[in-house]
């Protein structure tokens, strides 16, 4: 029988939440946007994503909840609200009734970028700028405790010393096997950016999108087996970065690494990632954006987390950027997170990876999750 994964979108508007979880139940979460109420402004209903999470992942052996890894493209609010009330923060051995009574998620490993550390971060990031001190503190000063479940941690890029920190520190180009301090035999991750020009840049602390994290994680569904699905996140980086990540990659001879099935579609389906804003000033795509989406594979999707897409401002989302996704991969492989099965009460976007590829499941009412099998041609 073959292994299957699942990667999910949640539909959080102008957000990003991702959940992956792989056969073996290892789980990864990219970004968070926890939110409270019954409706958004737009009189839509709030997906409780929190609920879903906690059905797919986990318990340790105190029945505490865990994602195994947590990453953090970048510290604005619209990935990491919600973080500090569900999120646990602090010593493992100290999780407490309290926290249990909150299904506070316990974070095996967590992964950002050298931005956290700075002051100039939202206040929805600042949970976890103090955690990731106490995980950095912890690394340096007993690294044995550091490298236990509830303690690890990565930064992905250089210091703010343009330095690499050894057994802390995952620079661009680095293939990840290790997960939560296992290897895995099902998933890798290939760190694409951000880059230590971005990081170190005077725009830097301004632009915190263009230090998001970009990273490629491919799927097996056998030990030593062929890759069977790719997905590529990359918060909200813009153009600038895309095209240094097209680049690098082809001058390295890592056109692999460019592959995908899953696009998630940059900063909520923004023009940023074909061209600068604002879009009446820059309508031409650039070549390089373009091209690096003719990577795509069999039964590319690209996936846009984000409020409905309307030809109409504000933006993002912009719709001359769906245009052009749509362009490549055919209108019924462009996904909207926010009109999935019902625009008034939208349900996650669910793809099953296994043996046969990548597939989209919709939820059909009571009668489950089925298989949609695509027919329409597919254009580019």
């Amino acid at each position: 029988m073959s292994n299957k994964h699942i990667v999910k979108y949640y539909p959080v508007d102008n957000a990003d939440t991702s959940l992956i979880k792989l056969s073996d139940n290892t789980t990864i979460q990219v970004d968070c946007q926890i939110r409270e109420g019954e409706e958004n402004s737009d009189g839509v209903k709030i997906y409780d994503v929190k609920k879903d999470i906690l059905k797919e992942l986990q318990n340790d052996g105190n029945n505490n909840p865990y994602v195994d890894l947590f990453i953090l493209s970048h510290p604005h609010k619209d990935h990491c609200a919600g973080f500090e009330k569900n999120y646990y923060c602090g010593d493992p051995d100290e999780y407490s009734e309290d926290n249990r009574e909150n299904n506070e998620i316990m974070i095996g490993e967590l992964w950002l970028t050298q931005m956290v550390f700075g002051n100039d971060i939202c206040d929805e990031a600042k949970a976890i700028r103090k955690e990731a001190k106490r995980r950095r503190k912890l690394f340096e000063e007993n690294p044995l405790e550091a490298n236990k479940q509830g303690n690890r941690l990565h930064i992905i890029g250089y210091t703010k010393d343009d330095g690499v920190i050894n057994g802390l520190s995952y620079i661009p180009g680095t293939t990840i096997n290790t997960i939560n301090g296992k290897y895995n035999y099902y998933a890798s991750i290939f760190i694409h950016a951000p880059f230590k020009s971005d990081l170190v840049s005077e725009t830097a602390n301004e632009d915190h999108n263009a230090t998001s994290i970009v990273f490629q994680i491919s799927f097996k569904t056998s030990v030593g087996g062929e890759i069977k699905s790719r997905a590529i996140f990359g918060g909200d980086a813009d153009h600038y970065i895309w095209e240094k990540v097209k680049s690098i990659s082809e001058d390295k001879g890592n056109e692999d690494k460019l592959k995908w099935n899953l696009f998630l579609a940059p900063h909520h389906c923004s023009w940023s990632f074909f061209n600068d804003r604002p879009y009446e000033d820059n309508k031409d795509p650039k070549d390089y954006s373009l091209e690096l989406l003719d990577y795509k594979e069999k039964n590319a999707h690209v996936i846009a987390s984000s409020i409905k897409i309307k030809n109409e401002k504000p933006n993002p989302p912009h719709h001359p950027a769906k245009t052009e996704y749509i362009n490549k991969v055919g209108d019924a492989y462009f996904r909207n997170t926010a009109i999935n099965v019902d625009e008034k009460a939208p349900e996650p976007l669910k793809f099953e990876i296994s043996d046969g590829g990548t597939k989209l499941l919709k939820v059909a009412g009571a009668a489950g999750p089925v298989i949609v099998e695509k027919k329409t041609p597919r254009a580019g």
